[in-house]
């Protein structure tokens, strides 16, 4: 294990997503008007006479003014007064609040639909981060990670990888399900945590459970891609939690605890201890890893969660 230790080095950071929104809105509303005169003049009289019989003897606007008004059609529409516009106005403001109204009412509904459900959905990691001696009131839950296989092959390789790699974590419960199945005892599967994803020289913390010597979880330190072995703690699982299973297709809810530089590690609910982290890796990303020492080591995760702590 220690020669796996010295030669685990960072190979892929993490990724960021930027997501942009953008919110638009334009109205305009523009009136005109106009209006009309008549003369006085017979001259002018007669002009328009001549010009009403060359378009066929119509009626201007000027003349239409200057007699008497022709009976209303009774088939055509009545011209809108004041009153009429400024009723209109109004039931169209109405039928605006109305909509609004219903919308926000849905919105609001399917809002708390959300809630509940998401209430119920965190409801069991909430005991579980209690037993764990945390207040789950003073977090929340950040994400609940679908089951994911990770497998490494080769030589002194590793791999990691986590959907929600962009969360920081600074202190929080970690827990999954781990099985795993391999073909050496020195070969692990865990979690890296407090991330600074720095690809060419990476900065975090290690916690690996090991088959070897029938079970054993490590926290590890890793400064600038390297393991610093004299800050490593080794904690002989089986011989603490008698249900940790160290037999290949076993499997082990492995969880952390991270409080300022204080990390509890669990085993099957039982506790392993408390390791004080000796560099001060305040925040950073957390993923799940699988390290092999060769042919190939298969890790799969399942009921995993992150909870954020205040």
């Amino acid at each position: 294990m220690s020669q796996l230790i010295r030669t685990l080095t960072g190979r892929a950071g993490p990724r960021g997503v930027l997501l942009l929104a953008l919110v638009l809105g334009l109205s305009a509303l523009l009136a005109a008007c106009s209006s009309s005169g008549g003369s006085r003049e017979a001259a002018q009289a007669a002009t328009r006479t001549a010009l009403a019989q060359s378009l066929g003897s119509q009626t201007t606007a000027v003349e239409a003014a200057q007699t008497t008004p022709a009976a209303p059609d009774a088939d055509a529409p009545a011209a809108a007064t004041p009153d009429d516009a400024l009723a209109g106005a109004n039931a169209t403001a109405t039928a605006q609040a109305v909509e609004r109204e219903t919308t926000r009412a849905a919105a609001a509904a399917a809002a708390s639909v959300a809630q509940a459900a998401t209430a119920e959905a965190a409801a069991p990691m909430m005991q579980e981060v209690q037993s764990y001696g945390v207040d789950p009131s003073q977090g929340s839950l950040a994400w609940v990670h679908p089951p994911i296989t990770i497998q490494a092959e080769g030589y002194m390789e590793y791999d990691y990888a986590n959907r929600f790699l962009a969360t920081v974590a600074e202190d929080f419960v970690l827990a999954a399900d781990i099985t795993w199945n391999t073909q050496f005892g020195t070969t692990g599967c865990g979690f890296v945590v407090r991330s600074d994803g720095n690809e060419e020289a990476i900065n975090q913390y290690l916690i690996i459970a090991t088959r070897g010597a029938q079970g054993h979880v490590l926290f590890g330190v890793q400064k600038a891609g390297k393991v610093d072995l004299d800050e490593t703690v080794d904690i002989y699982a089986n011989g603490i939690d008698p249900l940790f299973g160290w037999q290949n297709d076993q499997t082990n809810r492995i969880a952390v605890v991270a409080r300022g530089q204080t990390f509890t590690l669990f085993s099957n609910g039982t506790r392993l201890g408390d390791i004080q982290g000796p560099l001060d890796y305040d925040k950073g990303f957390v993923a799940f890893v699988a390290l092999n020492e060769s042919g190939t080591t298969t890790c799969t995760f399942e009921n995993a969660f992150l909870w954020l702590l205040n």
